[in-house]
């Protein structure tokens, strides 16, 4: 009887034992294999960003703002024509990138505020209606191809006010490379690969010269807006590389430089320290 009992103890263990062990497994198996229960990846669109041709942003109440791209660079079309910023462009695009956690059926779209949304935008068109943000999770709802998805609220927040957030705030184009710049008082030329100031400035360097032009190449208004048909106040002319020519006309000097360009009837801004730089001769004082 007691070799029985002592023989029933010892299976007892071994089947225990092998509970554990069988146990064991099963918790490292759950612990290592990837978790069920981690959110989904939604993507709200299937399009690529560098194939995209045209936006469309329309906002309840406003004018509908479209870009078209054209060869490498990106135009507004409406409601003006200008060079749009393609840092800007990006950002409108980046929406081709979000995912979301949740993908909800789009029903009872008035919770959503996607009834008659405030916002829409359509990229080639596919339409993002932006809707309500959570006060909760802090993220917005965006309709998009028959579903209602939570995004992180960057991608609304990145919509432009109005156009003339869009336009590309560089005052000469990439492949605009002056050869000639005419003020009322003096003007900069390059003949033979070298660049000459009239009248004659002495110890002015090559290198001075460049850095002048430079800061005309590279002149970043603080913001452009439509031409308003203010008074010009004087002009600036351009002569480029490939013969064409653009005058500019001076709508103010202080206290902010306002500029005209004529052939995309913008009008640029900027601050009274590029003014300085942009309205001397090389090496002297603005006129």
């Amino acid at each position: 009887m007691v070799a029985a009992a002592s023989s029933d103890m010892k299976k007892s263990r071994l089947i225990n034992a092998a509970l554990l062990m069988v146990v064991v497994a099963l918790g490292w198996f759950v612990y290592l294999k990837p978790r069920s229960d981690e959110p989904a990846s939604y993507p709200l669109s299937e399009l690529k960003a560098d194939q995209v041709r045209h936006i469309r942003l329309e906002r309840r109440g406003g004018a509908a703002i479209v870009l078209e791209k054209e060869e490498d660079s990106w135009r507004i079309t409406a409601p003006f024509a200008a060079h749009a910023d393609p840092f800007h462009v990006q950002r409108l695009l980046a929406i081709l990138n979000a995912k979301s956690a949740h993908r909800l059926a789009a029903t009872d779209l008035a919770r959503f505020d996607l009834e008659r949304p405030q916002t829409r935008l359509v990229i080639d068109g596919a339409s993002f209606d932006f809707g309500t943000v959570s006060t909760v999770t802090g993220e917005q709802y965006v309709r998009s191809g028959g579903a209602v998805y939570p995004i992180d609220a960057r991608y609304g927040e990145a919509l432009p006010a109005d156009a003339a957030q869009l336009i590309r705030k560089q005052l000469l184009a990439p492949g605009e490379a002056p050869v000639r710049f005419e003020f009322r008082d003096f003007s900069v030329a390059q003949s033979e690969g070298r660049w000459r100031v009239t009248p004659q400035v002495a110890e002015l360097s090559q290198d001075d010269l460049n850095r002048w032009v430079d800061a005309w190449r590279e002149a970043a208004a603080l913001r452009v807006e439509p031409y308003a048909g203010k008074k010009l106040i004087g002009e600036i002319k351009l002569e480029f590389r490939d013969g064409r020519q653009l005058t500019l006309g001076i709508l103010q000097r202080e206290p902010e430089l306002i500029l005209e360009r004529p052939d995309e009837k913008l009008q640029y801004y900027f601050f009274s320290e590029t003014a300085k730089r942009l309205l001397a001769p090389p090496g002297g004082k603005p006129q």
